[in-house]
C-alpha cells in the first residue's frame, strides 16, 4: 500500500533578509494576493500562513479591502495564522519577550477569527527550551521544528509538546518548477523516501519555501502526481491533520534544547554576527521587562500602551534573520533605527515615572544630599546607585559631565526650555545602604569608606584583586585566596567565514598588553586602563563589588576576524552551565575538538563547533562570566572565551572553511565587518554556587532607578518572592514569570497575590 502523505501549502516570511523590509512588503502583496486568488477558486483546499502574524498584519496595511476575505478563509478552516507575532530566535530572547511574542500573536490571530495553533519554527537556528515552556504555558500542544535536531525520529515529545521534526526541511520547491507530472513524482519520490526513514507511519510534506507564492492549481497538480507515484499518495491538507493521525504516546521525550547540526545547518556565526545589535537587544529587553514595565504596574500608572509600542519594536527586531545578524546593511539600518525608537521610549517613559511617583509623593527633588531609590531586583542591592542631576551630590562621586536641560524643565508640560536653561549634568554614583529587592527607599547619602584602589598595574578592593605585569594579567581571588596566573588574554583570529559562520583562518593570535594606568580613584570606585593596540580594557571595582567589571573599547580597523576575551581555567572544560531563556542549562563539551584544524567541511556537512549561544552568563569551574549582549562562547582545552568582536563581509561566503553549502546568498555587506569604535561590556566573578550569578547579572546589568529624592520615606515593598524563585517580568495577564532554581522550571502566579 502507499503511504499516507499529508501536504500543506506554505510560504517562510523572513521580515527582512536578503532584501529591505520595504521591498519584500511589496512582494508580500503578490505572494498573498495569489494565495486568496487560489483559495477563493478552490484550487486549493487551504493554506498555512507561516505560524507569525507580523506578515498578514503588514499585508492587511495595503490590502485593508481584503479582510473580510481573510476572515472568511480562517472561520472556514482555509487558512491558518499564528500564534507568533514574529519567528523570533529563542537563544537570544529572554523569557518575557518570547511571552510577549506569543501573546501579541494569539491576540491578533483571535481577533481574526484563529483559535487554532502550532509552535511553528521550521528555520530557527537550533532551538532553547524555553519556547517550549512558553508553548506549554499558552496550551499550544503541537510544535514543527527542523534545525539542530540531528538524526532523530521525525515524532517526538519536547517536554509535553507533540513535536515533529521536518526531515529534509520547509524549503520544498519542486512543485514550483515548470515540469511535467512524472518528473515532479520522480523529483519528490527520493525526498519521501528520506521522510519516511524517520516517520511511524504518516509523512508530512511542507510545500513552499522562503517568499514563494502558492503553488497554482495545487489540487490538480497533486491528482496528477500522485499517479506517477510509486509508494506515497498525497493528500492535501493542514499540520493539524497529520498530528490527528499520529500516535505521539510512545514517542521519545526531549528536554527541548537543539544544537545538532549533524544533519543540517544551525548557523552559528549568528550568535556574533553585528554583537552591537545584540549589545542594543540586551540593554532594551533588561530594561523594560525588569524596570519600566514593573514598575508602571507597581505604581499604578498607565503608560501600557507606550510599553506595549516599544515592546512592539523591540519584537520586529526579533525576527529571526534581522537579531541574528545576517540580513543586508539597509535591513540592519532599519534595527538600528527601531532599536534607537525604543531607547527615546523607554528613557521618556523613566524620566516620566520618577516625575509621577515624586508629585504623588510631594517631594521638591531640591535637597542633593538625599536620593530615592527603586531597587527592581531578586536581591538586596550592592548599594551602588548612578544618578544624574544638575547638582552635585554629597559623598557622591562624579564620574561624567554633560551640558543639557534638567528634567524638571524637559518633563513639565508647563515649561519649554529655552538656551538660558542649558546647565551641566552630573552623572554620580553613590553608596547607599542595602536594599530589600523591589522595594523603595529614601537614602541619606553618607561618607563612604574608601575600600577600592586602582595603581599604574594594579586594582583592587577586599575581594578581588588584578594586576597586569610583564604583559600578563593576574587575579585573586582574595574570599578564597586563590590566585589565576595569566588569567585573561585577548586573542584575534583571522576569519574566513560570514554571517552564518565562524571559519578560522589561523590560529589564535595573543594581543600583549602595551601599558596600564589608573583612569578613577574615587571614593565610591576605581577603574584601570589596560591599553592593547587599537584596544581599551577598563577594569572597574567599586568598594563592595564581588566581580570585576569590564568595558571594551575597540577601534576596530581590520576586516575578517574575530576578537575574543580568554579565561585560562585550571582544568580541561568538559562541561558548562549557562543562562538561557528559561534558566540554567548544563552542556557538555569536547575540550580537545578544533574546529580549525577539521577544516574544511564536506559537502553538505556544516562542522560542529564548541561555540554555544547564551542569554547573560556562562559558569565552568567556579568561575562565572557575564555579558551584556556577548551571546556566544567557546571552549577550547582549558579556555572559556567570549566573542567581544566578530568582523566579516559578507552574508554567505560560498567558500566558507566552516560550511559546505550556501546559507544564502552572496551579498556583500560591508558595515558587517564593524569598522570604527565598538564598545562591549562583561564581568567576571568566582563562586561555588552558580545560581549566584543570577545576583551578579542584576548588579551588573543595572536593575536600580535613583533620583534626587527630599522625602522620608522607609523601605516599602511591593512584592516578596516565594523561596527559590527568580522574578523575569510581568504578563499581559498580570502574572509574574518566574523562574524556580530548585525545579529548572517556568511557573506563573497572580503578581496580586505577591503583594
Amino acid at each position: 500500500m502507499k503511504k499516507r502523505t499529508i501536504a500543506y501549502l506554505q510560504t517562510h516570511w523572513d521580515r527582512e533578509w536578503y532584501r529591505e523590509k520595504e521591498e519584500f512588503n511589496l512582494r508580500l502583496l503578490e505572494v498573498f494576493d495569489g494565495v486568496l486568488k487560489e483559495l477563493e477558486a478552490h484550487r486549493a483546499p487551504c493554506f498555512y500562513f507561516d505560524g507569525q502574524t507580523s506578515a498578514l498584519i503588514d499585508y492587511l496595511k495595503f490590502r485593508e479591502e481584503n479582510l473580510p476575505l481573510v476572515k472568511k478563509f480562517i472561520k472556514e478552516k482555509r487558512l491558518f495564522i499564528g500564534p507568533f507575532f514574529v519567528s523570533a530566535d529563542a537563544f537570544l530572547v529572554n523569557l518575557r519577550c518570547l511571552i510577549k511574542n506569543l501573546e501579541k500573536g494569539i491576540k491578533y490571530s483571535k481577533s481574526l477569527g484563529c483559535s487554532d495553533f502550532i509552535g511553528y519554527l521550521p528555520d530557527i537556528f537550533g532551538h532553547s527550551r524555553g519556547v517550549f515552556e512558553v508553548l506549554e504555558k499558552f496550551g499550544i500542544k503541537n510544535a514543527v521544528i527542523w534545525r539542530g535536531t540531528g538524526a532523530i525520529e521525525n515524532d517526538i515529545k519536547v517536554r509535553n509538546i507533540n513535536t515533529v521534526r521536518l526531515t529534509e526541511g520547509y524549503f520544498i520547491d519542486i512543485l514550483h518548477r515548470d515540469e511535467s507530472a512524472d518528473k515532479s513524482a520522480q523529483a519528490l519520490e527520493p525526498l519521501l523516501d528520506k521522510i519516511a526513514k524517520y516517520s511511524k507511519g504518516t509523512l508530512l510534506l511542507p510545500l513552499g519555501g522562503d517568499h514563494l507564492g502558492i503553488i497554482k492549481n495545487a489540487s490538480e497538480k497533486i491528482k496528477n502526481i500522485n499517479k506517477y507515484l510509486k509508494n506515497y499518495e498525497i493528500e492535501l491538507s493542514t499540520p493539524f491533520e497529520y498530528f490527528k493521525n499520529v500516535d505521539f504516546t510512545r514517542s521519545k521525550h526531549y528536554d527541548g534544547e537543539f544544537l545538532d547540526n549533524s544533519e543540517n545547518n544551525i548557523l552559528g556565526g549568528v550568535f556574533s554576527s553585528r554583537i552591537y545589535q545584540k549589545v542594543q537587544n540586551a540593554k532594551f529587553m533588561h530594561k523594560i521587562s525588569r524596570i519600566i514595565e514593573p514598575l508602571n504596574y507597581f505604581l499604578n500608572l498607565n503608560y501600557q500602551p507606550n510599553i506595549d509600542y516599544a515592546y512592539e519594536l523591540i519584537l520586529k527586531n526579533h525576527a529571526h534573520d534581522s537579531i541574528y545578524g545576517c540580513s543586508t546593511d539597509m535591513a540592519h539600518k532599519n534595527v538600528d533605527m527601531r532599536f534607537e525608537k525604543v531607547r527615546e521610549i523607554l528613557d521618556g517613559l523613566e524620566k516620566r515615572i520618577i516625575r509621577d511617583f515624586c508629585a504623588q509623593s510631594k517631594t521638591s527633588g531640591k535637597k542633593p544630599d538625599t536620593i530615592g531609590v527603586f531597587n527592581m531586583s531578586n536581591f538586596k542591592n550592592s548599594g551602588i546607585v548612578k544618578i544624574i542631576s544638575g547638582c552635585k551630590i554629597e559623598n557622591a562621586q562624579i564620574i561624567a559631565k554633560t551640558k543639557g536641560f534638567s528634567d524638571a524643565k524637559l518633563y513639565d508640560t508647563m515649561q519649554v526650555p529655552v538656551t538660558e536653561d542649558i546647565l551641566t549634568l552630573y552623572e554620580q554614583i553613590a553608596e547607599v545602604e542595602a536594599q530589600k529587592p523591589f522595594s523603595f527607599k529614601s537614602h541619606k547619602i553618607k561618607k563612604v569608606q574608601k575600600l577600592s584602589f586602582a595603581g599604574e598595574n594594579i586594582i583592587e578592593n577586599p575581594y578581588l584583586k588584578l594586576t597586569v605585569k610583564n604583559g600578563k594579567i593576574n587575579i585573586e581571588d582574595k574570599k578564597t585566596k586563590r590566585v589565576y596566573k595569566n588569567f585573561l588574554k585577548i586573542t584575534d583570529t583571522k576569519d574566513s567565514g560570514d554571517s552564518y559562520n565562524y571559519a578560522p583562518a589561523s590560529e589564535p593570535e595573543i594581543i600583549t598588553p602595551l601599558k596600564s594606568r589608573m583612569i578613577e580613584n574615587g571614593n565610591v570606585r576605581s577603574r584601570l586602563r589596560i591599553y592593547y593596540k587599537n584596544l581599551e580594557l577598563d577594569v572597574i571595582l567599586t568598594n563592595r563589588s564581588e566581580f570585576f567589571e569590564f568595558e571594551a573599547k575597540i577601534n576596530n580597523k581590520k576586516k575578517n576576524h574575530k576578537l575574543q576575551a580568554v579565561f585560562n581555567l585550571k582544568e580541561k572544560i568538559f562541561e558548562t552551565y549557562a543562562q538561557d531563556s528559561l534558566g540554567i542549562i548544563k552542556r557538555e563539551c569536547d575540550p580537545d575538538y578544533s574546529l580549525y584544524k577539521n577544516q574544511p567541511a564536506r559537502r553538505p556537512q556544516e562542522l560542529k563547533t564548541n561555540s554555544f549561544p547564551v542569554l547573560n552568563f556562562v559558569y565552568a569551574q567556579n568561575t562565572g562570566i557575564l555579558g551584556e549582549g556577548i551571546n556566544e562562547y567557546e571552549i577550547y582545552k582549558k579556555e572559556l572565551r567570549i566573542a567581544l568582536l566578530r568582523a566579516t563581509g559578507i552574508i554567505s561566503n560560498p567558500k566558507c572553511a566552516s560550511r559546505s553549502i550556501p546559507a544564502g546568498p552572496p551579498l556583500l555587506t560591508p558595515e558587517l565587518q564593524c569598522i570604527g569604535t565598538q564598545k562591549v561590556r562583561f564581568a567576571l566573578c568566582f563562586t561555588e554556587d552558580k545560581t549566584e550569578l543570577f545576583r551578579y547579572q542584576e548588579e551588573f546589568l543595572g536593575t536600580h532607578t535613583a533620583f534626587v529624592f527630599d522625602c522620608d520615606i522607609k523601605e516599602k515593598t511591593f512584592i516578596k518572592l516565594p523561596e527559590n524563585k527568580i522574578f523575569y517580568g510581568i504578563t499581559d495577564e498580570k502574572e509574574a514569570i518566574l523562574y524556580n532554581t530548585k525545579k529548572d522550571g517556568a511557573e506563573f502566579i497572580k503578581i496580586n497575590e505577591l503583594t
